[in-house]
This record gives C-alpha cells, structure tokens and sequence, in this order.
C-alpha cells in the first residue's frame, strides 16, 4: 500500500455508507432476527470484497494496462486497502452480532483462522502510513506481502465453501453461484498477480 499525497476522503465516506448499508437494509426488512443479522453479515462482504481486490490488484493492473484509473488505483493503493479494512470491520461488527443473536460461536478453525486475517488486517490498517514505511523497513514490505495473500487465502477458502452447501431452496442456488463467481475472481486475481510479478522477472533478465 503506498502512499499519495491527497486523500480521497470521498472513498471511506462511500465504503462507510455502502457497509451500513448492507447492515441497515436486511435488519430493516426483516428486524432484529437471526435472518436479518445474518443477511448483513453475508452482504457486507460483497462490499468488502471489491476494495480487496481492487487492492489486491492495483499494481498487476497497471503493469498489463496503464490507463487513468489504473494510475489512480495504484497512486491510491493505500487508501483502497484502508476502506477494505473499514468495510471488513463493518462486516465482523455484523457477523459477531449474528453469532451473539443465535447464542452460538464459530468453530474453532474460524476462530482461528479468521481471527489470523484480522489481526493481520489490522496491522497493516495501522502501518499503512509514511511513518511506518520508513520505521519497519524491509518488513513493512513483508507484513503487507503476507497479510494481503493470507486474506486471498480466506477469501478462496470462504467462497471455495459456497459450493459445498448450504441453506435449501433457491438460497442455497443462489450461494452456489455466490461461490463460483468468488473463487473465480480470486483465482483470477492470483493469476494476474503472477503474471505480472512473471513479466516484471522477465524484463529485469533482459536489461
């Protein structure tokens, strides 16, 4: 995540306003119930979701396509990766409030697992400023580097669990799809990433 010099306060307004969004609609049309918090939970993701990849992607983007908004992504990497942590902690807000609604907790692997991808969301959220570049040195490099394909990691695992199952009827239709196109973009997103780490190798041999 890098920096820029003006900050497109804008974005953090509309992750703000989509995320609560995404929690206000579902527990307005069906109240404060396990479907409401539920649904909220599941939709804050898909706000979530597009800023990490947007995130994920803005420096492989610009290497294949060098276009304004692949300029902007990439001159505002940073600030794309602070609204995914904004819009994820709306989500994790939600989701804690499902599981305390239903009086149960996640299992152990979810804990674990997801309670990883926070706190490495959170370190990153909090080093991503100029101060830290310049303090951690080489390991800023390597936290941003590991957190981020850690949370592809949990992404592809969630939507991966999409097409095992779920709820009958249509719902569980729609969660199908749900996965297929998620773990479809995040495989997408890995190739990409590769492809241009690969071409970037390939330049650095030839000069």
């Amino acid at each position: 995540m890098i920096g820029t010099r003006q900050i497109p306060y804008w974005l953090f307004g509309a992750t703000a306003l989509a995320a609560l969004g995404t929690v206000i609609g579902p527990l307005t049309l069906f109240g404060i119930s396990e479907q409401g918090w539920q649904l909220a939970a599941r939709y804050t993701v898909r706000v979530s979701f597009p800023l990490f990849l947007l995130t994920y992607l803005a420096r492989p983007l610009t290497t294949f396509w060098r276009s304004n908004a692949t300029r902007w992504m990439l001159r505002n990497r940073r600030y794309l990766g602070l609204s995914f942590a904004l819009a994820h902690t709306i989500h994790l807000g939600a989701l804690t409030s499902y599981f305390v609604f239903i009086e149960q907790s996640p299992d152990v692997a979810t804990l674990v697992g997801g309670g990883l991808a926070y706190a490495l969301m959170f370190l990153m959220a909090a080093t991503s400023n100029d101060q830290s570049v310049r303090g951690m040195g080489a390991n800023w490099g390597r936290l941003h580097t590991i957190g981020l394909h850690y949370l592809w990691l949990i992404f592809l695992v969630t939507y991966l669990g999409r097409l095992s199952g779920g709820e009958g009827g249509n719902q569980t239709d729609a969660l199908f799809m749900v996965g297929i196109v998620g773990s479809g973009l995040t495989f997408c997103a890995l190739a990409l990433r590769l492809a241009a780490a690969w071409k970037s190798l390939s330049r650095r041999a030839t000069t």
